[in-house]
């Protein structure tokens, strides 16, 4: 079942403010050695002692910390973990800027793409509009772009 627009945005406008709590997060620099070796160690806690606790190898909380250096532990793996340590593991996707205002640029870079093509066959046709009517028009197709949610907004690459 599709989502009515007017639900989308709701939802969008409430998970900027759920998101803003995460902002923050985004300037803590994760340790070399990955947080779950870090919080092991200041907890005092061997990497056997962990391996006990998540049920597995010795070996295994070795090759754990290490995939999480290099990125590639699983989401499933690092909550085992955080419990074992008792943490919490959190986890978002936090936007640059908000998803309204990335909604908004991205209105806008489509917006300017269409309407250079308009522009394009204006000028050929010796058709063209004054600085200030052309910035009308792109504000005006980005608002409808945006109100509509037009399939147009997400097409190719970023």
């Amino acid at each position: 079942m599709k989502k009515s627009k007017a639900l989308i945005k709701t939802q969008r406008k409430s998970l900027d403010e759920k998101l803003k709590a995460f902002r923050f997060a985004r300037t803590v620099v994760r340790p070399k050695s990955g947080w779950i070796k870090a919080i092991r160690e200041s907890l005092g806690m061997t990497s056997q002692q962990l391996a006990e606790r998540m049920g597995i190898q010795q070996s295994g909380v070795i090759f754990l910390e290490q995939r999480e250096v290099d990125k590639k532990v699983t989401l499933e793996t690092l909550e085992r973990a955080a419990q074992a340590l008792g943490c919490d593991l959190v986890y978002a996707l936090v936007p640059k800027d908000s998803l309204e205002k990335s909604i908004d640029d991205q209105a806008q870079r489509v917006a300017k793409e269409l309407f250079s093509k308009t522009l394009h066959t204006m000028d050929l046709e010796k058709q063209q509009v004054g600085k200030s009517e052309t910035n009308l028009h792109l504000q005006e197709l980005a608002t409808e772009l945006k109100n509509k949610l037009d399939s147009r907004l997400w097409r190719g690459k970023s």
